[in-house]
């Protein structure tokens, strides 16, 4: 097989068939350094020497003649794959917890690493450091089972709206929109406008009254009209934001009823939003077994920030994995 692959078994020296490339670990953790991979160069990058190099295998024609068989063969049997009915491509694997569960050894992010049952998230000591200090002791693989690691997740995010802690946290959700309405801050802004460029509009006319050659002053007075109609229809365009009061917020979050049930049974993309607008972040440590979570809920989701500070949630939970 490799002498219909590989030019040198014609006897020539051939040489940039293959470019080394370095890719990092993890692009959002430069320290762990790189990893280098090879890829197949471009034609025109191949070189092969004038005169032969050593013995031939097979001879130029042979070698030629072969590839360009292998070709025709693998053009019609991709013509006749393009020419079957397509098939249904099954969707991405997703991940719960893409980007926010990370390895306590170093801080650094583990990746998804699906199995026909079910999720795990990884961490594999071939992507450290060789020789560096996360290495010692770390086992070659770490792996947490996602389905155990959203169990408990989900059981704290509802017991968070359980009846010893539900009143705190409906009116810190009520608290989260804000004392005032964006709309509000968008008409002020609009009405300046319109009252700048009636202002305009009015110091042009006493100018033409006074008599300033008209030519001079036409394009002025059109931008400040043209300016003056934007407004107007942004104005007309605003619609005031739903403020939900304590109550509405009591009655949505009844409604849903048991909030472990229904987060169980969500969709995992809808669940996964979910956990990015918390602001999910968890902690494992291989050796306790043992994952710190903490969540953050960032604007304009929901915000936690009572006074000036930002109120953080944090647990343990204890895994067996």
């Amino acid at each position: 097989m490799r002498c219909r692959t590989n030019p040198s078994y014609t006897g020539y020296a051939i040489d940039g068939r293959w470019q080394k490339v370095e890719e990092l670990l993890d692009p959002d953790d430069v320290a762990a350094g790189h990893i280098v991979r090879f890829r197949r160069s471009a034609q025109s990058k191949i070189v092969r020497s004038r005169e032969p190099a050593h013995p031939a295998i097979v001879s130029v024609e042979v070698f030629t003649r072969v590839q360009l068989e292998m070709r025709a063969r693998r053009g019609s049997d991709m013509a006749a794959r393009a020419s079957q009915p397509q098939t249904r491509v099954e969707p991405k694997a997703s991940y719960l917890f893409r980007g926010t569960i990370r390895c306590e050894t170093r801080g650094r992010k583990m990746e998804g690493s699906p199995r026909k049952h079910t999720m795990f998230y990884r961490c594999a000591a071939r992507t450290l450091i060789p020789g560096s200090r996360a290495t010692l002791g770390h086992p070659p693989t770490v792996y947490v089972r996602e389905d155990h690691l959203s169990d408990g997740v989900n059981e704290w995010i509802a017991g968070l709206f359980g009846p010893a802690n539900l009143d705190q946290n409906i009116a810190l959700l009520a608290g989260a929109q804000g004392d005032e309405d964006p709309a509000d801050a968008a008409e002020r802004a609009f009405r300046k406008k319109i009252a700048d460029a009636d202002a305009t509009m009015t110091r042009l006319q006493r100018a033409l009254e006074a008599g300033w050659d008209p030519e001079v002053l036409a394009s002025q007075y059109n931008a400040a009209v043209a300016g003056r109609k934007a407004a107007l229809a942004g104005l007309e365009a605003l619609e005031p934001a739903e403020r939900l009061s304590t109550a509405d917020i009591r009655v949505m979050v009844e409604e849903l009823g048991a909030m472990k049930t229904v987060l169980d049974q969500a969709d995992r993309g809808d669940l996964a939003e979910l956990y990015g607008a918390l602001g999910l972040d968890v902690s494992y440590n291989y050796k306790t077994r043992v994952a710190d979570v903490s969540i953050r809920p960032a604007p304009p989701v929901v915000s936690m920030r009572v006074r000036g500070g930002t109120r953080t949630l944090t647990t343990r939970l204890r895994l067996n994995v």
